[in-house]
């Protein structure tokens, strides 16, 4: 159970740092003088990067929490019900590669999908055996 729980805590750090290299491989184009803006209006949509953020950030360091600390089944359904989601956005957001083609995100989006899959499968399997304990 333990050895489960610290896979699935290593998993959320992949998928934490496989966002941050994803705007990090947004950016690559800077180093060539590209223009990297999505709007040119100097305004930066707020909603847009609060909800980037929570998706980012904020739901892995619930889920690590959730994991680490949630003794009772409810908080290990909470992290599953979180890797579903993140698992759910990096599929949708893997088939805008299909929409508007970038090869900075070529060899990151289908690894970060990979690893959210594994990391979904391994949160529902520690669901599972909560469940089969009692």
């Amino acid at each position: 159970m333990e050895t489960l729980k610290i896979k699935i805590v290593v998993l959320w750090v992949a998928v934490i740092c496989g966002f941050a290299l994803h705007t990090l491989a947004d950016l690559l184009p800077l180093f060539w003088g590209e223009n990297i803006t999505i709007e040119a209006t100097g305004n930066a949509p707020a909603g847009l990067l609060a909800f980037m953020m929570a998706v980012s950030y904020l739901i892995p360091v619930i889920g690590i929490l959730c994991v680490l600390y949630g003794c009772r089944s409810p908080w290990h359904i909470g992290n599953a019900l979180l890797t579903t989601l993140v698992f759910i956005f990096n599929l949708f957001h893997l088939s805008e590669l299909f929409i508007g083609f970038s090869v900075t995100q070529l060899p990151l989006l289908p690894v970060i999908l990979v690893i959210s899959g594994i990391l979904c499968m391994e949160s529902w399997k520690l669901v599972k055996s909560r469940s089969e304990e009692r």
